[in-house]
């Protein structure tokens, strides 16, 4: 190595005084750049999905609270089911579940004004399936009804995420209560 060498930095050195580097280097370089790309791309797709499948969960929220029919249908795959557990840590709890036909039915009916509020989702993935989890209250004419846990089952379909199963708790009682106050009349 010639004195001067240790003063520049390996960047600055002329190229012919530095050192040259493997082809198997070069390889090795290349191809770890190109697993990391490769790699990173599903991230970004997943972070891109946990914002959808959040997004079409509160979708439903929405018809529900709108009475929208025409809007569940469209994040609602046909067939869903929906499920729920009435005060699940009673002794006499109760689990019904129904269709998605009688969900539509059902929200149709009655004069009362709904909302339903989510928050602090969490999203997981598995292979294709995507779960929601969230905390929510419910509320029926601007008073609380009742709180618990709402559980979406998300797939792809026709390239959107639609809603499979939705699965919740009903909880009458012992509610913490919403960090997004009280519900705007």
């Amino acid at each position: 190595m010639l004195p001067y060498e240790t003063l520049r930095p390996a960047v600055l050195r002329p190229a012919v005084l530095r050192p040259a580097v493997s082809k198997r280097v070069a390889l090795r370089r290349v191809v770890t750049g190109a697993v990391a790309l490769l790699l990173s791309a599903p991230l970004h797709a997943q972070a891109a999905d946990t914002a959808e499948v959040v997004r079409v969960s509160q979708t439903l929220l929405r018809a529900i609270s709108t009475r929208d029919t025409a809007l569940a249908r469209t994040v609602l795959l046909p067939g869903a089911v929906l499920a729920s557990v009435v005060d699940p840590s009673s002794a006499t709890s109760v689990a019904r579940t129904q269709s998605d036909a009688e969900f539509y039915r059902r929200l149709t009916d009655g004069p009362e004004v709904l909302l339903e509020r989510m928050w602090a989702p969490v999203v997981t993935f598995h292979g294709p399936l995507a779960v929601v989890r969230a905390p929510y209250d419910f509320h029926v004419n601007s008073k609380f009804s009742h709180c618990g846990t709402d559980v979406f089952t998300l797939m792809p379909s026709k390239g959107k995420w639609r809603i499979s199963t939705v699965t919740y708790t009903v909880q009458r009682a012992g509610c913490t209560p919403a960090p997004l106050g009280p519900p705007s009349r």
